[in-house]
């Protein structure tokens, strides 16, 4: 299953937003209002639970300078990436989208698939919350 969020604006540069969501800590502050928990485990993983849903860990393993960062599920029983994607439209705008990739089995699909979508618009929404 493939989900792609809203495209967000941002009034960082690619660069610095980049910078910014390469800090784990920093996605706590892009969590939806219904967290219900956030730990940072390394440079380059985290755990977070949101009310209703399970505990996630993700794992940071790729990141293409001022592109994109690309996150993996860990312990999960879901098996997904996020992929954050950025792209400056000039000095003082950068747009910025998320796309969910996961395997799931048709019925699995069907239960998350808005929950799924509405998380991944949250955090495309909040990446103003970095600015």
């Amino acid at each position: 299953m493939e989900l792609k969020s809203i495209v967000s604006s941002s009034e960082l540069s690619a660069k610095d937003l980049f910078r910014k969501l390469s800090v784990v800590k920093n996605f706590e502050k892009i969590m939806p209002n219904n967290i219900s928990k956030f730990d940072v485990l390394s440079s380059d993983s985290f755990i977070f639970g949101i009310k209703g849903m399970p505990i996630f860990q993700l794992k940071i393993i790729e990141k293409i300078e001022s592109k994109k960062i690309i996150l993996k599920s860990l312990e999960s029983k879901i098996d997904f990436y996020l992929e954050g994607h950025i792209k400056e439209v000039n000095d003082k705008i950068t747009q910025f989208h998320i796309e969910f990739k996961g395997q799931l089995n048709p019925m699995m699909e069907i239960m998350v698939k808005t929950p799924l979508q509405t998380f991944i618009n949250d955090l495309s929404k909040n990446i103003a919350n970095l600015n």
